[in-house]
């Protein structure tokens, strides 16, 4: 975990400096693509990333994230009371991932058949609508911290490696994969609301989304059993669902994601956080 302890000298709003305005943020996190910065500061009316408006929570708090793929010069910028703006430049440097060949006897996952691309597309815009309310709370319930929701077990498959299937490239690996046995409880990371809860969807088999606030949400993959509703509000380390090997699986085991809106994020740097 970085904690950078900022003091940044203000911009007059007319672009006019003046050393005598001076305002304390704190930033939480590494600035590193794939990850995401929790900021928290004083008398803030409003936070933008770029040309991205962020939500601010009533405690004077806020979170951003990178893309696992994003790199380049970033404008953080905070207005205070009086018209004063804080302005940050963020500097993402280039990120490598790793890259996973397995060869799966089970000879079927390496393609889709024909036959069930209705059933895809219909699990996809289920999923594509329940993901248009986040964003949507500005309340960070993720103010409670963060825990790993699952105890025990072995990483199976790291955040941003490539999969090479049968000898197929596949797309990026957006999560962790913690194999453990089925039945394993299944923790929610922080605080939240449950987004989306699915049955056994082609892909993803029987999973939870829940929305943490401000754009921030986890997704919990291949479940065996779930414990919570649709609009549930549960609290960080509640029992939420149950490990299995539902969807495109080869075993019991959990994928965990994490996102800010849709931008992925790795759940180790997660784990790192500490922002008190």
């Amino acid at each position: 975990m970085l904690k950078i302890n900022i003091i940044l000298t203000f911009l007059l709003i007319t672009l006019i400096y003046s050393p005598i305005y001076s305002q304390e943020i704190e930033v939480f996190g590494n600035l590193v693509p794939g990850n995401i910065i929790i900021v928290k500061g004083n008398n803030i009316q409003w936070a933008w990333i770029d040309s991205t408006q962020l939500k601010i929570d009533s405690q004077q708090l806020f979170v951003l994230g990178f893309d696992a793929k994003e790199t380049g010069s970033k404008i953080l910028k905070v207005k205070h009371d009086a018209g004063l703006v804080t302005l940050k430049n963020i500097k993402l440097p280039d990120q490598e991932y790793k890259v996973q060949k397995i060869n799966n006897k089970k000879q079927q996952f390496s393609a889709t058949p024909d036959s069930l691309e209705n059933r895809i597309k219909k699990e996809r815009e289920i999923a594509k609508n329940a993901r248009k309310k986040i964003g949507k709370i500005d309340t960070a319930y993720y103010k409670s911290g963060f825990m790993k929701p699952i105890k025990g077990g072995i990483i199976t498959g790291v955040f941003g490696s490539q999969r090479i299937l049968n000898g197929v490239p596949k797309n990026m690996h957006n999560g962790l994969d913690i194999a453990v046995p089925r039945g394993t409880p299944v923790y929610a990371m922080t605080d939240g609301v449950v987004n989306l809860t699915t049955n056994n969807f082609y892909y993803a088999g029987s999973y939870i989304v829940l929305d943490h606030g401000q754009g921030l949400n986890s997704m919990y993959l291949h479940l065996s059993q779930i414990h919570v509703k649709e609009g549930q509000y549960v609290k960080k380390g509640e029992i939420i669902g149950e490990v299995g090997t539902t969807g495109r699986s080869t075993g019991p085991h959990l994928h965990w994601g994490v996102q800010w809106y849709s931008k992925r994020v790795d759940p180790a740097q997660i784990l790192k956080m500490k922002f008190d």
